[in-house]
């Protein structure tokens, strides 16, 4: 049984209250949930830094920030919390920007997250998990094969959780090689159950 809750509009209705204090998230079970379109969190110490022939992602009409669902530390689903972070700025040649529209919950994100994975995958909390996610390509680089758009689904790879993100906020980079095209007869939902 898949389980769906969506918390963007809410989210955006009480930007107040989002602004001025955490908002507690409970994923009660695996299978998928609806989220804004994807997310980074920022790292103490500063951001990350450009990677090499590194393109600027230019959102002339969006904020500066996004919401995305971190992990502050191991443990139940209680530590999940949503929060304001950093959009995704760098995108290399043969990765993909998507505007998540459902990201999957899995067995992996569960053992990671509650910390019974830390010693083969450390991850610098907080962190933005999620592997799995359907949505529309916003940008692309030149040498990844998709366009603007298009609608796919697609998986992040534990590097690029370490390096900005994973699937639980509004905006995702992906590795080109880890997107396809969704099928039309798949809804958002359950293409993100795919990878």
């Amino acid at each position: 049984m898949a389980a769906e809750l969506s918390f963007g509009h809410n989210l955006r209705a009480k930007k107040k209250e989002v602004l001025t204090s955490a908002v507690s998230f409970l994923p009660w079970a695996q299978g998928c949930f609806s989220a804004l379109p994807g997310c980074t969190t920022e790292r103490p110490g500063g951001g990350i830094e450009a990677p090499p022939n590194a393109q600027t992602v230019d959102f002339k009409d969006a904020p500066a920030r996004m919401l995305g669902v971190a992990l502050h530390e191991y443990g139940s689903p209680h530590q999940f919390k949503v929060q304001l972070c950093a959009l995704p700025r760098e995108l290399r040649d043969s990765e993909v920007l998507v505007q998540v529209h459902a990201a999957s919950l899995n067995p992996t994100d569960a053992r990671i997250r509650s910390g019974s994975l830390q010693h083969l995958c450390p991850l610098s909390l907080p962190v933005i998990l999620g592997f799995d996610c359907a949505g529309v390509v916003a940008k692309a680089g030149p040498a990844s094969g998709f366009t603007a758009g298009q609608q796919v689904y697609g998986r992040q790879t534990l590097e690029r959780i370490r390096e900005s993100n994973g699937t639980y906020a509004e905006y995702v980079v992906l590795d080109g090689q880890e997107v396809h095209t969704k099928p039309q007869n798949l809804s958002f939902e359950e293409a993100a159950a795919v990878p």
